[in-house]
Formats: structure tokens, sequence, C-alpha cells
């Protein structure tokens, strides 16, 4: 007997909409769209068949608060991580680059100094952070594990970080670990901030993913009460964990999660720190805005 042996994915156009990839991906598979509600129903993520009928007839797009379903419909349809969220349009109001952080025009006038056609080819598909807080309470150091998918062709990942109120720019450092090869760097003296460029081994096409590792060094020595990891689009799993110095432990800790970085904390949960001095906050579907932890130390 013949075995029948599933192709890897279903083959589309780079350009294909996100309806007409849905659409080959359930076929596919094989699924009822009401089997596929009682799939994700077992997750806890709740749809209805007509909602799945208008995402692959293309009439209605997923909403930001719908990128959850659609990570796990690409779970569910055997599909590659991001292969049917890069196919969902973007809103169609243009918005100012980084707008949901309050340093976002130094961040666009240091985009013009690198490469502003960059910006907004990529998304975050997982994001893994480790900041750690030194025993003079500096956050003097941010590992990060990036995995990103390609929305645009495109051969750079741009990083941007703001240190402390009054730190000095110049003593921001950007490194690539892996994946990558640092590229150019400008900094803003009035905001603290840096953006970077992280050149990636070749041009990614459409729906082509990436895995890159780096790191941020800030030698400023100051005092840390806080940090945010931004979003302009949403949808990336994060995962963010803040190491102390077990020499200097804060006092209390509690979670961050705002639609703008000088906007009210939208949750009151507290943390646990780690014997060890450790504490961490994970998101399967990040929404667009931030996401991190603060801290008191007396």
């Amino acid at each position: 007997m013949v075995k029948t042996v599933r192709a890897p994915v279903p083959v589309v156009t780079p350009e294909a909409s996100f309806a007409d990839a849905l659409r080959l991906a359930i076929a596919r598979r094989g699924l009822a769209l009401n089997r596929i509600r009682t799939h994700l129903a077992d997750r806890g993520l709740h749809v209805g068949v007509a909602t799945l009928s208008t995402w692959q007839s293309g009439r209605r797009m997923p909403r930001d608060e719908s990128r959850a379903i659609v990570t796990a419909l690409e779970e569910l349809l055997e599909v590659p991580p991001g292969w049917l969220t890069v196919r969902i349009p973007p809103p169609r109001t243009e918005t100012q680059p980084y707008s949901v952080v309050d340093y976002a025009e130094a961040l666009s006038r240091m985009l013009d100094r690198l490469r502003r056609d960059a910006h907004g080819r990529l998304r975050n598909v997982t994001v893994l952070e480790e900041v750690r807080v030194d025993a003079q309470r500096s956050a003097y150091l941010r590992r990060v594990c990036q995995s990103v998918v390609a929305v645009q062709p495109v051969d750079r990942l741009i990083i941007a970080h703001q240190g402390e109120a009054g730190c000095d720019a110049e003593r921001l450092a950007l490194r690539a670990e892996s994946g990558c090869r640092t590229g150019r760097v400008a900094r803003s003296p009035e905001a603290g901030a840096l953006l970077g460029e992280l050149l990636l081994d070749r041009v990614l096409a459409v729906g082509e993913t990436a895995v890159v590792r780096y790191e941020i060094e800030d030698r400023n020595t100051l005092p840390s009460t806080d940090y945010q990891r931004f979003s302009e689009w949403g949808g990336m799993h994060y995962v963010l964990e803040v190491q102390f110095d077990r020499a200097a432990l804060p006092v209390r800790v509690h979670e961050l999660r705002r639609r703008h970085t000088a906007g009210p904390n939208l949750v009151q949960r507290d943390l646990m720190l780690t014997p060890d001095g450790r504490v961490h906050v994970i998101e399967p579907s990040a929404p667009p805005g931030t996401i991190g932890i603060a801290w008191e130390w007396d």
C-alpha cells in the first residue's frame, strides 16, 4: 500500500493573501470548521465557525485581539510559526514609527540616519530576554534570543534601547552574538537611547524566518527601577526574566503592562523572587504596547 505523504506546507506564493493561505492550509489538513473551533476551544481559545468562515473567505481579517487564535491555528494546521500571521494586513491608518514609546520622535530621527525603509519589514515570533541587575542596582546587561519572520523582503533587524534618565548614550553598546552581525548604530544624547542594525546572513523573502542573539550593555551604572519591552504590532510569544544580584534584592516586584510607556499600568500583579534572585513574566501572544517588570528598592 502506498502511503500518502503530506507536503510540509501548502504551496503558495509569498504574495498570497491571509484568506487564500488559511483556506489552503485547512483543505490540506482536511478539517471542518466546527472541528477547528473545538480544537481551539480545548486550548481555551474561543472563536465561532462564522468568524472562521469570514477569515477564509477574505470578508474579514483577524483583529489584534485574535492574534493568539491565529498563532494556535498555525500549530493546529501544521504550518511554520508566523506563516499565517505575516499575511494579516496592517491597520489602514499609518502611525509614526515607535508610537508606543515616549521617545518615538528621537527613534524616528535615528531611523532616518539608518534605514527607514527597513522599519516594519519583520515581525517578532518569539522573544526570550534576560536583564541583569548588579549590586549597584544598575540594569547593566540585556541578553536576547529573538526569532523573526519577514512580512516584506529584508536583510536587517532594527534594535532600539533606552537607558535610564540622564544616561550617556555613548555608554550604550549593541553586540551581535549569533545569526547576525552588528551594523550601524545611531545614538540620541537627549533621549539617552540607541538604534542599531543587526545584519542578517541573507535577504529574507516574505514568510522566511531567522533567529538572532544579541546583547545590549549599559555602562552608565545608574540605578534602575523597571524594564519594559515594547511591541508595535503584537502577536509575539514573550518571556522576560530579570536576574538581580543577591547582594542587592528589591523589596517589591510587580508586572508592567501598558499601551504606551507613559500610560497607566493595566495590571496589578506582584511577582515572587526565586531564592537566587530571579523573576519573570510570560506572555504567549503580546498585544501592541509594552510588557515589563518594575521593582522597588526601599
